[in-house]
């Protein structure tokens, strides 16, 4: 009986068993009959739609031990979900988001000249293209996009696509040089316009060349008439930037750092304006995407050349020549040479003049005497200028780009001064800058539209100086003082640069980046032939950032992140965090701030001499005695734009520390540290009255400093502290004439004496004007213009080259350099 009992209970085991286990067998079946045979065979209650599942194909031969693993196993590649409810399996289409995506390429329209930085508004989402024009957008709600594409100098573009690759956008230029154009229910930025960043304009450098500034220097001209960039003391060698010391602000001209801005005497700057494109200027507040300078950032990106036909540009004024040719190769490829050469000597007897005066300070007496006595020193100086650029560009049909550029400039600088009195005082001075530069950079755009760019470069300056001094006595033709100081300081810089920016959502995407940067610098300094200085510093350091930017309904905009830089001579890694907010409230007034902590690894730092010159030298950090330069920027401003008028309003504050100047004390050189605290206020507006152009810009400052060597812990107004400074400038579009004009009102900076007092703050006054015919013989355009500099002739104080020459060892003589006097620059360019 308990045998009968026992194979009853195991053959009711292995019945269930054999009754658990399902088997699949199909061959190209659809997956609706599948269903259904497992519904007749296995009892399965099913609920499907047989239309949608019998689009799917199923082979299959296999077992499985329950209903659940069967259907799992069915659906488990399929875009098919279930639910089970009361043991029904309700079968459903998987919900997949749909992401439509858009990317391509704004470009001039005449030239095929990609416009970087441009502003778009894709379904009411802001965004900006990257340095080669490109922009990506992701949509998941519609597949029609709405674009609304603008560049400074060019019409507003309003258009309608659908979803695709390489949508490129062509923009018409403003002014096109044509003889006749006729515009209708068309909207053109002219001048400047404000970024949806906080301390962020864009200029239109297409404009420059209607406002009264040398052809040679439109640049930096265009430039110093921004609110926040300093005009007044017309130094020559940098930028200024919301009470940036000198090197604390960067100029990067196809991502090659440019170590200076020569611009002797007004007339001849770094970069040739034959070959820009566009600039971009970041006062303060800026993103991740840049860093190195704790000042503010000036990109400058060059043009590719023309893709549609040869061009050629010559310019002759009564100074230098320049010209550039454009060269199409193929049709996606182009190449373009632009030189400048002085061929006349910049300076004349009687265009310079030396003002002397101030001697001894204090007003008391032989200086006094001495003073009022030597009158003006006329000098006669010696300039020499040239430069070359090179660029080769190519662009693929894929949206990829490829660009080498590589730049190259010399100039040599030197004068006498003899002064005569009871002493015999001469001065030879002499300075020589050679620059060189190259970059290649590769763009690539992904299929799913994110994009990523390499960039490479090499940057170098070498600049040499030599100052003489000798005083000898005159009845006894004795020489009592000499000095003979010589100067050799050399940078160097290796750059390497990759960059990404990921789409994630129509609202949102991504941005990293890693860098490699290698500076070197060596100075070596000597007087009476004897090496009293030498320094070889190497700063290299590995970056990284990441940025998150997102655009909340409503026009909000957020863009937080961080770099992160690790020198590898410091060993540390050093952080710094930025965010930004940007707020439209309505198509007429946004307002934006930022925040950042910003650093810098190579510092100019300043050289005061036993007779208070000051001068400045390339070293780098090595938190012994030059630490890392750091700053903490806020930044906060408003705007409004209404029918060709635009307001706004920003303010700031920057705190820094690591200043470095060396000074002589009792024959001794020292390194002293210093801090600085600078805020301002920058108020700017513009109207727009047709084809004319007015604005005015008002710049309310302070920059204190404080270092150790003032063995005190109040704060002195630093060098180039001013307190208010007024730029205005209008243009007149009388077609085919031009007229235009600026001024330039500046409170002035402080002169200090040898005891630290401020002795002198004289203001700073300019008036420029100019009057330009364009006429078209032929195939041809033309430009004959006449530029009246300085119509004022207000004799202004250079901020950078202000010297002492002692008289004896008492006395000195104040001596106040390169001023712009009046003067007329005629000039002539044509364009084939």
């Amino acid at each position: 009986m308990k045998r009968i009992i026992i194979f009853l209970l195991l053959g009711l085991v292995f019945s269930n068993i054999s009754a658990q286990k399902i088997t699949v067998t199909a061959n190209k079946k659809a997956l609706s009959e599948v269903l259904i045979d497992l519904r007749d065979q296995y009892d399965f209650q099913l609920s499907f739609n047989n239309d949608l599942l019998s689009a799917y194909i199923v082979s299959l031969d296999k077992s499985f031990s329950s209903k659940d693993k069967t259907i799992d196993f069915l659906l488990r590649k399929l875009p098919l979900n279930y639910q089970k409810s009361n043991e029904v399996y309700l079968i459903f289409p998987e919900e997949r988001i749909t992401q439509y995506r858009i990317f391509g390429q704004i470009m001039d329209k005449e030239s095929l000249e990609p416009l970087p930085f441009s502003h778009l508004t894709i379904n009411d989402s802001p965004m900006a293209t990257d340095e080669q024009g490109n922009f990506s957008f992701t949509s998941e709600t519609d597949s029609t996009f709405l674009i609304l594409a603008s560049h400074l100098g060019y019409f507003i573009h309003d258009t309608l696509v659908n979803q695709g690759a390489n949508q490129n956008i062509l923009l018409t230029a403003a002014s096109t040089d044509l003889p006749e154009i006729t515009v209708t229910d068309k909207i053109v930025q002219t001048f400047i316009k404000m970024g949806n960043q906080a301390g962020n304009l864009k200029l239109n450098h297409k404009i420059a060349g209607f406002l009264p500034t040398n052809n040679d220097n439109s640049v930096f001209e265009l430039l110093r008439l921004q609110p926040g960039i300093l005009a007044a003391g017309e130094q020559k060698n940098d930028l200024i930037i919301w009470g940036s010391y000198e090197g604390e602000s960067q100029v990067l001209f196809d991502n090659i750092t440019l170590w200076g801005l020569k611009n002797v005497y007004e007339d001849i700057g770094a970069v040739n304006p034959l070959v820009v494109k566009n600039i971009e200027v970041l006062k303060g507040g800026f993103d991740v995407r840049y860093g190195d300078r704790v000042g503010g950032i000036v990109h400058i990106t060059g043009k590719n050349g023309s893709r549609l036909k040869p061009t050629l540009n010559l310019t002759l004024n009564n100074i230098t020549a320049s010209g550039s040719y454009e060269q199409p190769i193929g049709k996606r490829s182009s190449l373009l040479l632009a030189f400048r050469q002085t061929y006349y000597n910049l300076f004349k007897d009687e265009q310079i003049k030396y003002a002397s005066s101030n001697a001894d300070l204090q007003g008391q007496g032989l200086g006094k005497a001495l003073a009022s006595s030597l009158g003006d020193l006329d000098v006669a100086p010696d300039y020499k200028f040239h430069d070359l650029n090179f660029k080769f560009t190519s662009n693929w049909e894929n949206g990829d780009n490829f660009s080498l550029s590589l730049m190259s400039g010399q100039d040599r600088y030197s004068y006498d001064i003899t002064t005569e009195s009871y002493t015999n005082a001469k001065k030879h001075k002499y300075e020589g800058n050679d620059q060189f530069g190259g970059s290649i950079n590769y763009g690539k755009v992904w299929r799913n539209g994110n994009t990523s760019s390499l960039s490479v470069s090499r940057s170098e300056l070498d600049t040499k100086t030599s100052d003489v001094v000798s005083i000898t006595r005159i009845r006894t033709n004795e020489e009592f003082f000499r000095r003979d100081d010589k100067s050799k300081n050399n940078i160097l810089e290796y750059r390497a640069t990759l960059k990404n920016s990921f789409v994630f959502a129509e609202d949102q995407n991504f941005e990293t980046g890693i860098n490699y940067i290698n500076d070197e610098v060596n100075l070596k300094e000597d007087s009476l032939d004897i090496n009293i200085l030498h320094i070889k510093s190497k700063a290299d350091r590995i970056g990284c950032y990441f940025q998150n930017n997102l655009n909340i309904s409503n026009g909000v905009s957020i863009k937080a992140g961080f770099l992160a830089n690790y020198p590898i001579n410091l060993k540390k890694v050093y952080w710094e965090p930025r965010i930004s907010l940007s707020l439209k409230l309505s198509e007429r007034v946004a307002i934006n701030g930022a925040w950042g902590l910003y650093k810098q690894f190579i510092t100019k730092s300043s050289v005061v001499s036993e007779t208070g010159d000051f001068r400045y030298i390339w070293v780098g950090a090595n938190e012994k005695d030059i630490p890392v330069l750091e700053s903490v920027h806020h930044v906060a401003g408003g705007s409004y734009n209404n029918n060709g008028f635009t307001f706004s309003v920003e303010g700031y504050y920057k705190k820094t520390d690591g200043h470095t100047r060396y000074y002589k004390y009792r024959q001794e050189g020292n390194i002293s540290l210093g801090k600085s605290k600078s805020y301002g206020l920058d108020i700017f507006a513009k109207k727009d009255l047709g084809d004319h152009t007015l604005w005015i810009s008002y710049t309310l400052s302070k920059t204190l400093e404080n270092f150790d060597y003032f063995n005190t812990n109040e704060y002195r107004r630093a060098l180039h502290d001013q307190r208010h400074e007024i730029k205005t400038a209008g243009l007149l579009a009388l077609k085919p004439f031009y007229i235009s004009a600026n001024y330039i009102y500046g409170s002035g900076f402080p002169i200090y004496s040898s005891r630290n007092k401020i002795v002198a703050e004289p203001d700073y006054t300019r008036l420029d004007a100019a009057l330009i015919y364009k006429f078209y013989p032929k195939k041809t355009k033309c430009e004959l213009g006449v530029l009246f500099h300085n119509i004022l002739d207000r004799n202004n104080i250079t901020y950078e080259s202000y010297e002492k020459i002692p008289l004896d060892q008492i006395n000195s003589i104040s001596i106040y350099t390169e001023t712009v006097p009046t003067s007329i620059r005629l000039y002539f360019k044509i364009t084939i």
